[in-house]
């Protein structure tokens, strides 16, 4: 009796679980975005869940997110796995180097969103390129998303207090 009382409940389901909910919310919002053109397609806060993953080693949920978010790219006409090629790009190359930098002063959370987005269509628009496509992947639309997307991504960095 003395065992069970000392027992401690795993928290590996309860991660799962949020993993899980928080990805079905996303396919859900993708649905929405792709209707309702003023809602941003969320890459700044894709990419504070994509460090918040790396950071807590859940790689188990990167690889699903990694699906989700290649399910948003083709939803959005994009060529899949560009956003994963991104995030990575940012983490390995940027991000150490701001937070070490600003580790106590995180004044430049705002430059993530537009980083991402512009790292992101300059990827698209060379892959574009060189299957020879003439579109024009920049609208004024995107200006909007990245100012939406750095006021979400302090907001979402101060609760979460991901540094």
């Amino acid at each position: 009796m003395q065992a069970i009382s000392y027992m401690r409940r795993d928290s590996t389901y309860q991660n799962f679980v949020k993993a899980s909910l928080f990805q079905f919310f996303l396919l859900i919002y993708n649905i929405l975005s792709s209707i309702y053109l003023f809602l941003p397609p969320l890459f700044g806060v894709l990419f504070l869940y994509f460090v918040l993953l790396l950071r807590k080693e859940r790689y188990y949920s990167l690889y699903s997110f990694v699906a989700v978010m290649c399910i948003f790219e083709i939803s959005k006409g994009f060529y899949p796995g560009i956003l994963f090629v991104t995030y990575s790009l940012v983490y390995i190359f940027l991000f150490p180097n701001i937070v070490k930098i600003f580790d106590n002063f995180n004044v430049f959370d705002i430059f993530y969103a537009p980083i991402i987005y512009i790292l992101y269509f300059i990827l698209n628009f060379f892959i574009l390129l060189f299957y020879n496509y003439d579109v024009d992947i920049w609208s004024p639309m995107i200006i909007y998303y990245i100012f939406v997307e750095s006021i979400i991504v302090l907001v979402a960095r101060w609760i979460f207090d991901i540094k």
